[in-house]
């Protein structure tokens, strides 16, 4: 499991790779199977160019654009908050194209690899295997668009908005936008989940009742029973989450039965 981590993104320098205009800021790193975040920069103005024919994983593989557009298929154009998921040996990227500097947060559930398939047909993402992903194949170019559900306290406030974006539906595993209203707290205490958690804050600011403040570009990784203060908002904000299976709430003061 990755260790706990937080990070400023805006304060890390971009990391050159063996790609011309292909630039990373790596977030967070499992070392047992290779899984990993992380931050990446596609630029055609300083030499990147997306492939040529189709390709796949051996991995799942999951983007959140930040800024800018481009598109696997030639018709579906990805620009800030669109979402992907792609489950290992799914093909796609049949005709890839990107005219501008963009960035998205990129997840892979194991160690990176990229398979060119210029055998590939039609512009569908369709798998290699005759199993069937459970979570399946997402792509959603405007997440804005579509169910989010409200959140309400007593007195029928909204106080947030959570669009499901992807979940496996046996382990619970998933990924999720949620929009915190200005004035948002938390209704539990200091808490932990029995499951990783992982944030990235889109716009906006949250802090927590041990006086940290956590603005866009701030990540966060906590594996499973990490103890978090009460998160709030005062001016309300945009996260993209990542879970490990249901979000559960323990209070904090259980924590030695779950770890004994």
């Amino acid at each position: 499991m990755r260790p706990y981590t937080y990070l400023d993104t805006n304060a890390m320098p971009w990391q050159d790779t063996e790609t011309p205009g292909l630039y990373t800021k790596y977030l967070s790193h499992d070392p047992v199977n290779g899984a990993r975040t992380a931050l990446q920069c596609i630029d055609p103005t300083r030499g990147y160019k997306p492939p040529a024919t189709a390709h796949y994983h051996h991995m799942d593989e999951e983007l959140l654009v930040i800024k800018g557009t481009f598109t696997f298929d030639g018709t579906t154009w990805l620009g800030p908050k669109a979402y992907c998921f792609h489950p290992a040996q799914t093909v796609h990227g049949f005709r890839s194209r990107i005219d501008d500097e963009a960035w998205f947060i990129s997840r892979c559930s194991k160690e990176l690899d990229f398979c060119l398939y210029p055998e590939a047909k039609g512009d569908t993402p369709y798998s290699l295997t005759d199993a069937q992903d459970p979570r399946g194949v997402t792509v959603l170019a405007d997440p804005e668009v579509g169910e989010w559900i409200d959140v309400k306290d007593s007195a029928g406030s909204v106080k947030l908005r959570r669009r499901l974006l992807s979940r496996h539906p046996e382990t619970g595993e998933g990924s999720m936008l949620v929009r915190f209203m200005p004035g948002w707290e938390s209704p539990n205490g200091d808490h932990f989940h029995t499951v990783y958690e992982e944030l990235f804050v889109l716009d906006g600011t949250m802090e927590t009742d041990d006086g940290h403040t956590y603005g866009a570009g701030t990540y966060l990784f906590k594996p499973p029973l990490t103890v978090q203060s009460r998160p709030k908002s005062a001016s309300g904000a945009l996260a993209y989450i990542n879970f490990g299976g249901k979000l559960d709430f323990v209070p904090a003061g259980r924590l030695n039965e779950f770890k004994n």
